[in-house]
Order: structure tokens, then sequence, then C-alpha cells
């Protein structure tokens, strides 16, 4: 393989990562948000403290 299409390929694969690594930290952020919610809405209930962290 020539250097130039090492190049390209190991530029192709950080991007790839980078992709993942973006979608994983969206799904983390809305889990949390979910996460928040779920812990308010059973707090409106009465059925829990809502715990503040």
């Amino acid at each position: 393989m020539s250097k130039q299409k090492k190049v390209r390929l190991l530029k192709f694969l950080s991007v790839v990562v980078s992709g993942i690594n973006v979608v994983i930290s969206l799904l983390i952020m809305l889990n949390k948000y979910q996460i928040r919610k779920d812990k308010k809405q059973i707090a409106d209930e009465g059925h829990a403290p809502l715990d503040e962290n």
C-alpha cells in the first residue's frame, strides 16, 4: 500500500471514530436528560423526593 493511501485511510478512520464519539456523547446527554425528567416526574407525583445532583 502506498504512503498516500495509508494517510487517506488514517484520515478516514479518524473521521469515523470522531463521528462515533459524537453519537455516543449525544446518547449520554439524552440519557442524563431523560433521567432528570423522570426524577422530576416522580417527585411531582409525590412518590419520591427530588434528588438534586
